[in-house]
């Protein structure tokens, strides 16, 4: 199941995405309740979204897995 793609769903609002897999981490974006994300198995409780910013260059956030629900 490593590096499987899934669709999640922000459960509530303002949910943040992190540099690095801690909340302690620097804030890299924030969701609103219902936006939809495809992620991906990271480690234990959290998930990793690659997102391509404007200039085509992918990213790497990290969100945790209490904040999203599977679709």
């Amino acid at each position: 199941m490593v590096n499987s793609k899934l669709k999640v769903e922000v459960s509530s609002g303002a949910v943040k995405t992190y540099a690095r897999p801690s909340k302690r981490a620097i804030i890299v974006n924030e969701y609103t309740k219902g936006a939809e994300l495809t992620v991906y198995h990271f480690i234990k409780g959290w998930y990793e979204l690659r997102p391509v910013d404007v200039d085509g260059i992918m990213n790497t956030e990290f969100i945790s897995s209490e904040d999203v629900n599977l679709i």
